[in-house]
């Protein structure tokens, strides 16, 4: 099995997208990648077969030794100060969609087209991945079963982290989806934290918090001459009677001026944003300055997580389609972004990596393939 998931992990590490792109480059440089994964190469088949049985619990434990010898080793590094505290976004992701395969546990649902009413089988995951550190490491990954909603799954993802990432985060940020009142107080159980967005119009307690918005007084922060916002900070909310304790909510209003070339001239803009989180942090605890920063965070799932990782790294490719397979290869893929990342950074000389791409150097790390030493076969 070792081979297997070497093969699939340099897969990644090489960006080369397919299971097939990986057959042809070991059909290449045959004995090269014997180097890197021992004589028994698998084919596509074969390697898609061995993912759907294997265990998930083991490839999530190597991810998780990864991650606790990370911030053992301080190798995490985060970008401003935090209170002391660690950041994690949850959200959920699609990872693909066909009108032609599925399997068992794929979701369905009916698309209006030209030619009719079409069924397209699709599977999406919930990821729990640390913000505002470098760098953004996945901890964990769940699949959404079908008709079941995404908040189910990311409670499946809380007990996890409450029996093997103790005392390893904080606080979740997450969006207004995740705003129920079964899912604070099962992290509340686990000992987090948690900011979520508030968008809800007909809820009580966006009411009531807009009602003494109008009779609290804001804090202005002018943080350069082209930004300011204004922060109101309103703490022992209880009209979230389900939760069964007080809440606090955080609005940060904020203006923003920015200068963009536009038809060969130099155009002006003013951006507006209105923002409002609930937390379970008191002011004590977090000033309203930390929550709008966390809240805001949360974007580096997509930013730095989604959005890279489905341009760069075939995360939404179905490799093998089958569930256990699906979740298997985004594991390896966790791993392969991460240690990659730390590689790049920590064994790099900045001038090697200087003015370098991530991607040029995943490429350039293929094209040296050919230069390593022969014959040290993997452990």
């Amino acid at each position: 099995m070792s081979n297997i998931f070497l093969s699939v992990f340099f897969m990644f590490v090489f960006r080369l997208g397919s299971l097939n792109a990986l057959e042809q480059s070991i059909n290449k440089n045959r004995k090269y990648w014997e180097a890197l994964i021992g004589g028994r190469k698998g084919s596509p088949e074969a390697i898609g077969y061995a993912l759907n049985r294997c265990s998930l619990d083991s490839l999530r434990t190597i991810l998780r030794q990864v991650a606790h010898a990370a911030k053992r080793r301080k190798a995490l590094r985060r970008h401003h100060f935090h209170g002391g505290r660690w950041v994690a976004a949850i959200d959920g992701h699609e990872v693909n969609a066909s009108r032609k395969r599925c399997c068992e546990q794929c979701s369905v649902r009916e698309l209006k087209t030209n030619e009719g009413i079409v069924l397209e089988y699709y599977h999406r995951v919930v990821v729990l991945q640390m913000v505002d550190v470098n760098p953004p490491m996945i901890l964990d990954v769940e699949p959404i079963m079908p008709g079941e909603g995404e908040v189910a799954a990311a409670m499946r993802i809380l007990d996890r982290i409450a029996k093997h990432y103790r005392r390893f985060l904080d606080v979740i940020t997450a969006d207004a989806l995740y705003l129920q009142a079964p899912f604070v107080k099962r992290a509340l159980e686990h000992g987090l934290h948690l900011v979520i967005v508030l968008k809800q119009e007909e809820r009580d307690l966006y009411k009531d918090v807009h009602g003494l918005l109008k009779v609290t007084k804001p804090i202005c922060i002018e943080e350069d001459c082209r930004s300011n916002s204004q922060l109101w900070d309103i703490e022992g909310l209880e009209t979230w009677k389900q939760v069964g304790l007080p809440v606090r909510v955080v609005r940060s209003f904020e203006t923003k001026r920015k200068r963009e070339r536009i038809g060969r001239k130099w155009v002006e803009k003013t951006m507006i944003s209105d923002w409002l989180w609930v937390t379970t942090l008191s002011a004590s605890q977090a000033p309203c300055n930390l929550i709008v920063r966390w809240g805001h965070a949360r974007w580096d799932i997509e930013n730095r997580g989604f959005n890279e990782l489905s341009q760069h790294w075939a995360m939404d490719h179905f490799f093998y389609h089958e569930l256990n397979a699906i979740v298997a290869f985004l594991l390896i893929l966790a791993l392969a972004f991460v240690l990659t990342i730390f590689f790049f950074d920590r064994n790099l000389k900045p001038q090697a990596r200087k003015g370098c791409t991530r991607l040029f150097l995943a490429s350039q790390l293929l094209k040296g393939l050919s230069g390593l030493p022969f014959p040290v076969r993997a452990p």
